[in-house]
């Protein structure tokens, strides 16, 4: 009996043992698998509630990144990084942020967008979408910010409005050449050696003053009194003169040509220091040092800013001192070259004047015409010849790289006291500047050219000099023949009995 129930009492404890040792165990095993769930997570797959609830009810810091995934859906853990066991360490959540979206339109982001708040993946309400913003870098409708954070549950996109468009318009006239005999001068003498030019500019003032950039070919030195006034062959003019035509509108004047050393570098030099005392103004071909000639002049207006450069073909045999070259701008195709890249890095057209061609020929030489498209081939915007004394055609010119250039070959005289009724038939050019920049680039648009004729005519035979619109002279029947000059080789020429004010004309 007493056998028989030891061995029974056995048979239980032996029984129990094994359940508690398979309890043992998979109490344990349980315990690994919990232990292995707080410390290493797997969270693959979850989505963000999911993840927010987890780390809600565990100490345990998760830090949290967001990468693009074309594959894993947008919310959900695409990876993690996993923790040393031995170590405390943040268990790493990568959540994917869906498609890059930062390189497309306005309408596929909003489209992707729509298809991930169908499929309940986010919320629309958590869709900001904050004020286009100019962009130098990215095209017009394309995102310049995307900030998606899943976890947060927030999307914010700022478009872009493309580059930063802003458009700038000018007005340019120019004339021939102001070419001052003593007839001219001694007309508008008053006492003591002081003249005013006022009177002879009067009519012509409404066609020249409301522009931005007025450009005229002072063709002889305004050296004054001081150096005694001079006619031809060896001109010296008041200096009165340059300020009457100021107050006109004119503000740049070329001093590059013929009769530039008539006087020598004592010419040079008077005319320097009276030129020095008008402000606002741009002279060009002829200074008193190396620094001067060196240094670009620009001008600017309405945003614009003009270049101008003055070259001319001789001096009437003078030769300008070689360490004196500033004195006096002789074409050469080297140093010109020079110059139009320096004027290009400080300025946004460039504008030539060139002394140059056959005097009284109405059509340019092939000198000329060379001259010209290599101007243009190096990216002048215009061109203004003089020297000839009488009008030579307009034209537009294609550079090589695909750039225009007007080029007028001579726009005769302005001024002067020449006879003959080709030599005191001039005009007055005007063109429309347009500027547009858009971010870092810039397009300039030389508009269609207006040229109205001028008729520079005495009351008598030397006194009560007048400059007119050619149209409201005694030669008015000229006018279509003038027309037919200046067209010769381009109609994109307006001759216009009076030039008008208005919007850039293309």
């Amino acid at each position: 009996m007493l056998k028989g129930s030891k061995e029974v009492m056995m048979k239980k404890l032996k029984s129990i043992k094994w359940r508690n040792v398979i309890l043992f165990l998979f109490v344990m095993v349980g315990l690994l698998v919990l232990a292995q769930s707080f410390v290493l997570p797997d969270m693959i797959g979850w989505n963000v509630d999911r993840v927010k609830h987890y780390e809600a009810g565990n100490d345990i810091t998760i830090v949290y990144q967001n990468v693009y995934s074309d594959t894993v859906p947008y919310g959900t853990v695409a990876n993690q990084e996993k923790c040393n066991k031995n170590e405390d360490c943040d268990v790493v959540l990568i959540f994917s942020k869906g498609e890059d979206v930062s390189s497309q339109s306005e309408s596929e982001i909003k489209a992707y967008l729509n298809q991930l708040v169908e499929e309940q993946l986010i919320n629309p309400k958590e869709i900001v979408y904050n004020e286009p913003q100019y962009s130098n870098d990215v095209n017009q409708g394309y995102p310049i910010s995307y900030d998606a954070n899943p976890y947060e549950g927030i999307i914010e996109i700022t478009f872009s409005q493309g580059p930063e468009i802003h458009v700038y318009n000018a007005t340019m006239v120019a004339v021939g050449d102001i070419l001052l005999h003593d007839t001219v001068y001694n007309d508008f003498r008053l006492e003591e050696d002081t003249f005013d030019f006022s009177p002879l500019l009067e009519n012509v003032k409404p066609y020249i003053e409301p522009a931005d950039f007025g450009f005229a070919n002072q063709e002889t030195n305004i050296g004054g009194v001081e150096v005694g006034l001079s006619s031809y062959p060896n001109f010296n003019s008041p200096y009165e003169i340059a300020r009457d035509l100021i107050n006109v509108g004119f503000n740049m004047f070329a001093r590059a040509n013929n009769h530039t050393l008539d006087k020598g570098e004592s010419g040079v030099l008077a005319a320097e220091k009276n030129w020095e005392m008008f402000e606002g103004i741009i002279t060009a071909g002829s200074t008193d040092s190396k620094e001067k000639r060196d240094q670009i002049s620009v001008i600017e207006k309405n945003g614009i800013k003009l270049a101008l450069l003055a070259y001319s073909y001789g001096f009437n045999g003078y030769r300008v001192p070689d360490d004196k070259s500033y004195l006096a701008n002789e074409f050469d195709y080297e140093q010109a070259a020079i110059d139009i890249e320096k004027a290009k890095s400080v300025s946004d057209v460039i504008v030539v004047s060139m002394h140059w061609g056959v005097e009284y020929s109405n059509t340019p030489s092939e000198a000329q015409i060379e001259q010209a498209q290599w101007l243009a081939d190096q990216g002048v915007h215009v061109i203004i010849g003089s020297h000839p004394h009488v009008l030579q055609p307009m034209d537009r010119l294609i550079g090589k790289d695909g750039n225009e250039t007007v080029v007028a070959y001579s726009l005769g005289n302005f001024i002067s006291g020449q006879v003959g009724l080709e030599r005191l038939v001039g005009g007055i050019m005007k063109i429309d500047i347009k500027k547009t920049t858009i971010g870092d680039g810039v397009k300039i648009e030389i508009g269609q050219p207006q040229f109205m004729p001028t008729y520079n005519y005495a009351e008598a035979s030397t006194k009560g000099y007048r400059l007119v619109p050619l149209i409201d002279s005694a030669q008015a029947e000229y006018f279509e023949s003038i027309k037919a000059l200046m067209e010769t080789y381009s109609p994109n020429v307006d001759v216009v009995d009076y030039i008008t004010y208005g919007e850039l004309e293309k």
